[in-house]
């Protein structure tokens, strides 16, 4: 999947509430989103105003057919780095942290 189209599909995910977070260490740091100190109007913001070329894509680590989106960076004066997959109908965010 494209970038144009996984951006579409995670901010939709996002506005529709189709949301999970994968449990992993260091939730409260690594996890902005899940413990509610980033609002969804927030990383939906962020998300989209990011290019293409802040885009990577990789295989997740504990099942390489999930294909892992990534997006790092900068809103807001800040570096954010945002994490996530997609399990129909859901997005699951891996991270979501400055």
């Amino acid at each position: 999947m494209g970038f144009k189209d996984a951006k579409q599909q995670v901010i939709q995910c996002l506005r529709e509430g189709n949301i999970l977070h994968e449990a992993r260490g260091n939730i409260d740091v690594k996890n902005l989103l899940s413990t509610g100190s980033v609002s969804v109007e927030h990383v939906i913001e962020i998300i989209a105003r990011a290019r293409g070329d802040s885009h990577t894509s990789s295989p997740h680590h504990f099942d390489a057919c999930i294909e892992v989106n990534i997006i790092n960076t900068k809103h807001g004066g800040e570096d954010w780095y945002i994490k996530w997959y997609f399990l129909e109908p859901d997005s699951v965010f891996i991270s979501v942290h400055h």
